[in-house]
């Protein structure tokens, strides 16, 4: 098995060296689109110890999450981050470790399940881009006209209901991703949205990227409603969509908060409280994109 593996996400290209990660990537199909021949600008390396972070003083956790049966902890060593999962199910662990604006993380080398392995890789690079003003966003994208329309929401509010309806009602729709898009702020202003290999329960694996025109920050109501978000609105839309461990060290805050001004800056930001129903896709897309006469 190949233990040298080159990624290119969101136009990055970023080396994995070691068993864990690239054993997982060669099995999974997601990452099929996403190899690539280039050098590497990052890098992921397996090269910690499996005790790596035992009796480490002075160490402080900022974040704790629990999914899956998965304790994970995100915390602050000095100039250090540190990123842990502990599996209660298979009774592993995996740490991840990156000095503050490194383009290395170091990882240990711990054969673990797939859901874990999936989701420390996707933090490994979120760690490794956050300071290159490109983050995941938790959202479902559809692509329509060649630009990038993004559904935003808490799980359960319809966000790939939504983007679904669009697509029925819209053949010119199609779906970039349906969970964790990258998106990043360009040199040049625009702001790019990107597939990736991670899509939820959705396999849409898209190695495409568009330019970002709105940002539908969607709730559930009895009714079909859609307006337009002031800034200040806007940034609490999409701010507890980036990666949330980030909120907590002002190392990744700082950056995750940039991203957020130049995607505001950029963007439509539209509020709709709908139902899972046509006529709020039709609201939507009229909305975004003018009358549903010129478009359909």
């Amino acid at each position: 098995m190949d233990n040298n593996i080159v990624l290119r996400i969101a136009d990055f290209h970023i080396g994995l060296d070691g068993r864990n990660f690239c054993g997982f990537v060669v099995k999974s199909s997601a990452f099929r689109d996403f190899y690539s021949g280039g050098a590497p600008e990052f890098m992921a390396v397996e090269d910690l110890p499996d005790n790596s972070f035992d009796g480490c003083p002075g160490s402080e956790t900022l974040y704790r999450i629990e999914f899956e049966g998965i304790n994970c902890r995100f915390g602050k060593h000095g100039s250090m981050l540190w990123f842990t999962m502990e599996d209660s199910v298979e009774g592993t662990r995996l740490v991840l470790r990156q000095e503050v604006g490194d383009k290395v993380v170091h990882s240990t080398s711990v054969l673990c399940r797939p859901t874990v392995t999936r989701f420390a890789l996707w933090m490994a690079v979120n760690m490794l881009l956050v300071n290159r003003k490109c983050a995941a966003v938790h959202s479902s994208v559809n692509v329509c006209n060649g630009y990038a329309v993004m559904c935003l929401g808490e799980s359960g509010t319809g966000k790939s209901t939504h983007t679904r309806l669009l697509r029925e009602n819209f053949p010119e729709m199609f779906l970039l991703n349906d969970d964790s898009p990258f998106v990043k702020s360009c040199d040049d202003g625009r702001i790019m949205v990107y597939g990736s290999p991670w899509s939820g329960k959705t396999p849409c694996y898209k190695q495409m990227s568009f330019p970002l025109k709105a940002v539908i920050r969607l709730s559930q109501a009895p009714y079909n409603k859609i307006h337009r978000l002031s800034p200040l609105a806007a940034i609490g839309a999409v701010q507890p969509s980036l990666p949330p461990a980030f909120n907590y060290a002002e190392e990744t805050s700082d950056p995750a908060y940039a991203l957020v001004s130049d995607i505001v800056s950029s963007a439509e930001f539209w509020h709709l409280e709908c139902l899972p129903d046509n006529a709020a896709a039709q609201l939507s897309y009229s909305s975004i994109f003018g009358s549903l006469e010129k478009n359909v």
